[in-house]
This record gives structure tokens, sequence and C-alpha cells, in this order.
């Protein structure tokens, strides 16, 4: 497990609803505010490949990306990762009813072993408990934490190869939950956390995440709907860029790396999770 405490230590840098959680009772500082916004690729199915879901209560988000090459064998590529949601939602539930703090890990093991249709999906499980998250990431979803404008912390892409990333799913070539890194962090009031599939991080440097939290934090924060309307802005963002053909993204540098001249963006399906840490 990755454990640290981003309070001390800054080293580490490097749609939809909208929700205010209270699950955990007790001497704690912070709770979660989250809100969500999600873009299909336009040339995909309807749904798209993406999935996500806010578990108000509980404290606990999540967002998973199916693997689009299933559609090539005629198989929806975001099965896959809607019925892993749903059986993570679904496993959250039966946690909360037997215990008063959700455990990602627990929860991805059960999504993991109860879907069982075909396909493949990369996964990200965070929850906020006595001022800490606790996250489970495999492949190239993931978040950012955001503090005083700067990215303190971000997961790590975990992949086998350019643009192949770890990916759950039953097959033999496939992985399972043993290969998700586990994250723990200290977080404080006004950090801003930023989960998002692939098409964020593809096309979004760092740097620009960090000006459009900001941006956001000064222009809506006061808002209700802080949450979804942040997620908004950075998923068009996000949409935005990945149309172009001339810039250069996170994803050419990717390519680059690989000896790929690819100039501009990835289109892909867009899911972004912001969830601010408020007072409790």
């Amino acid at each position: 497990m990755d454990e640290m405490d981003i309070d001390k230590d800054l080293s580490f840098r490097g749609e939809s609803s909208n929700n205010v959680s209270s699950f955990l009772n007790g001497n704690f500082r912070t709770k979660m505010a989250a809100g969500s916004f999600y873009i299909p690729r336009s040339d995909k199915a309807p749904l798209g490949e993406d999935a996500h879901f806010i578990c108000r209560e509980e404290e606990t988000i999540g967002v998973a990306d199916g693997v689009g090459s299933w559609a090539k064998k005629g198989i929806d590529s975001g099965e896959y990762s809607r019925q892993l949601v749903r059986n993570a939602e679904l496993s959250i539930q039966k946690q909360k009813d037997q215990r008063s703090k959700i455990h990602p890990m627990e929860v991805l093991n059960e999504a993991y072993f109860n879907t069982k249709c075909q396909g493949s999906s990369t996964a990200c499980i965070l929850t906020l408990a006595c001022d800490t998250i606790h996250a489970v990431n495999v492949g190239d979803s993931g978040f950012v934490v955001i503090r005083d404008g700067d990215i303190v912390y971000k997961s790590e892409i975990q992949q086998k190869g350019f643009n192949y990333p770890f990916q759950l799913g039953n097959g033999v070539k496939l992985d399972d939950p043993s290969v998700a890194q586990e994250i723990k962090a200290t977080v404080r009031i006004g950090d801003v956390i930023v989960m998002a599939t692939d098409g964020l991080f593809d096309n979004v440097h760092n740097h620009e995440l960090e000006k459009l939290v900001h941006d956001g934090l000064v222009d809506l924060r006061k808002l209700e709907t802080f949450s979804k309307m942040l997620a908004q802005k950075i998923a068009e963002y996000a949409l935005q860029k990945s149309e172009s053909k001339t810039l250069y993204t996170p994803f050419t540098e990717e390519c680059s790396k690989a000896n790929k001249y690819r100039p501009g963006g990835k289109r892909d399906d867009i899911t972004v999770i912001v969830a601010h840490i408020l007072p409790r």
C-alpha cells in the first residue's frame, strides 16, 4: 500500500450528481461534496464505455473505463464497466449495513467476482474516512489531490505497454484486483479531488488541471452545485482538447516515449468526478 501524509509531505507534485456526504460520525473534521459529469464519445454506443458512481452517505466515489477493443468482437465495451460499477455500489451498501467504514479493496474484490459478462475495464474507487482518503486503482483511470492550487498527489498509471493499461476482466490474459495499487493519504479542508478516466488525463496537462480547479474555486465555490459544475467545466475542456489535431497533449507525450509521432488530442469518453473536502 502507498501510505502518505500529504498534510506534511508535498513531494508528490508531479455526469450526474452533486452530493454532500456525512457517513461517519465522530470527532473528524472533514466531509466530502462530490459531483460528476460524463461525456460519452459521440461515435460509440449511446452509453459509451465509461461508468461511475457517487455514494453520498458512504463518502465513496468510483470510475471505470471499459476497454474499447472488445467492440471488434461485437461486444459492448461499456457493459463490463457498467456492471462492475453496479456491483461496487451493491458491495458498498452491504458494507454500510455491517460496519461504519468502507474498504475500497473489499469493494473492488466483490465487484470483480460478481461481474460475469465479457469485457474488461480499468477501475478506481476512493472513500473518505477519518480525515483520510483510502483508494484502490487499476489501470489508467485515477485521481489527483489539489491543494492551494497545486497537485500534491497523483495516482500512478498502471500499464503493460503503450496504450495498454492493466484491466480487470474474465480471461486468462486479464487482471484481477491483486494488481490494484492501494493508496492512503490525509486530506485537509479545502482540498479538491479530481477523479477521472483517461479521457481527461490523456488530454489535459497537470498545470491546466490546476488552473481549472483554481479558477473554479474562485468562480463557483459558493454555489451548492460547485462540484458538479466544476466537473462539467473540466470535462468540457478535456473534450475541446481531445478534438485538436495539433496541440501537444499528454497523449502526444506518451506517443513520443513510444517512438510514435502523434500530435493532438485523443478522442475518448470523458468522466470527471470532483470531490471537495469541506468542514464537517
